[in-house]
């Protein structure tokens, strides 16, 4: 009996609680701002948080990522006309939070510091450690590669085969040499003029490291630290040796590269898990069953196979009238088993919450992958991601940089040294970094 009235006696707290907490948000609208794709994916949950807090109303604006990264600094900065919400990809948030305008939600993200992957805080924190954006999804970096490429040079096809044999990057640079010499395709993409795109995979290299741009405890530039010019050094081989093609990237000769099955067909990509669906949903589609997935490769053995591209956050700017609507809308959308979940099955955008991955989902046979269940592979990656020095509040000025000397290094007009020197030099004058 006591039991009986406990129960009761909580139940009729917890009633009270949340239904103040509702009528608080009474006749509440907020703004959201994201591109086509994204809200699209949002759309999926929608109704059921409209179903949850009916009192708040949602109006999302579709915006490309371009305007958004025009529009919201302006309206951060003149303190009007931003959106009460905005969801922002990681290579740019750490900007807005250095710009400010933001609103500190240190406090609110407590509950799930231990649920969300560990790296993504770091892309939110300001200098003091004060967190403005809760994380969506995230973008482990994996090795794509075409099995019957691989079979046809004489080598295994089966994942755990593939990611023995290609344990290191200098295993890996064996393997596309005996690729290119038994079967003629090219190992993989790599275009000399569009180091601008290209150029991921050095930062992809750097990020398993914990390397980067700058040190990611000092601030301090480190693009030209031995390390650095020695990966530059390394993705070089590819070039002198014509182990890549030289299409550009996101053109139709590069979008041929991994949907043709004759002689054009390159036989790896290293990108992150939302690769994966692109090219099973429009870049590829006619190639279902012949890739897999495969760690990427670590640059010494032992080392971390892990690292990241993408993904992306919410933020609520400091403009709303109704911060507490704000936070409810994410919250729901982002740490809730249920919403991920939902939008995974839907998108295949990895979640930042590591509490769904042992949910079915992840364990499903994908045929595009040769019934490998891929998604497993994303939620093991993700986990090992370090923190490194990638996305900077500069970075869009650093990557452009460092990607002006790549280009220089790929021609043949500096050695990786002095294009890494000259870059890291016009990065401290830029800057004023150390």
């Amino acid at each position: 009996m006591f039991r009986t009235l406990r129960s009761g006696l909580l139940l009729l707290a917890l009633t009270l609680v949340l239904g103040t907490g509702i009528s608080s948000l009474a006749a509440t609208k907020i703004t959201v701002w994201g591109w086509k794709a994204a809200m699209d994916v949002v759309r999926q949950v929608l109704p059921d948080f409209l179903a949850a807090y009916p009192d708040i109303e949602v109006e999302i604006v579709e915006i490309s990522p371009a305007d958004v990264y025009q529009n919201l600094p302006i309206a951060l900065s003149a303190g009007v006309g931003a959106p009460d919400v905005s969801l922002i990809e990681n290579s740019h948030l750490s900007q807005f939070v250095d710009l400010g305008g933001l609103l500190d939600i240190t406090d609110r993200v407590q509950p799930y510091m231990e649920v969300m992957n560990d790296y993504k805080w770091a892309d939110a924190r300001d200098a003091a450690g004060r967190i403005y954006a809760l994380p969506w999804d995230s973008g482990p970096v994996v090795t794509y590669y075409r099995r019957d490429i691989f079979e046809a040079a004489g080598l295994p096809s089966d994942p755990e085969a593939v990611n023995e044999l290609i344990s290191t990057w200098e295993q890996f640079y064996a393997v596309c040499q005996a690729i290119v010499a038994q079967t003629g395709h090219m190992c993989l993409p790599l275009n000399k003029a569009n180091a601008n795109n290209d150029y991921r995979l050095l930062e992809m290299i750097l990020w398993q490291r914990g390397l980067g741009y700058i040190d990611p405890a000092t601030g301090a530039v480190t693009i030209d630290s031995p390390e650095a010019i020695a990966t530059l050094e390394f993705v070089g081989r590819f070039w002198e040796n014509n182990l890549v093609s030289d299409e550009q990237a996101w053109t139709e000769g590069w979008y041929n590269g991994f949907a043709a099955t004759d002689q054009s067909a390159v036989a790896t990509f290293t990108e992150a898990s939302w690769m994966g669906v692109f090219l099973k949903t429009w870049i590829a589609p006619g190639t279902s069953g012949l890739w897999g997935v495969a760690r990427m490769p670590a640059w010494e053995e032992g080392g971390v196979r892990a690292a990241n591209d993408g993904g992306s956050a919410f933020a609520i700017t400091n403009q709303g009238p109704n911060p507490d609507a704000a936070w409810t809308f994410i919250e729901f959308l982002l740490a809730r088993n249920e919403s991920q979940l939902k939008m995974f099955a839907y998108s295949d955008f990895l979640p930042s919450l590591e509490t769904t991955y042992s949910d079915p989902l992840f364990y499903e046979a994908d045929p595009f992958f040769g019934g490998q269940p891929a998604r497993l592979v994303y939620a093991q990656v993700v986990q090992q991601i370090p923190v490194a020095g990638i996305y900077t509040p500069e970075y869009n000025e650093m990557n452009a940089t460092v990607s002006a000397e790549v280009q220089a290094f790929a021609a043949g007009q500096k050695t990786a040294a002095q294009a890494l020197q000259d870059a890291a030099q016009r990065i401290r004058d830029l800057t004023g970094r150390p």
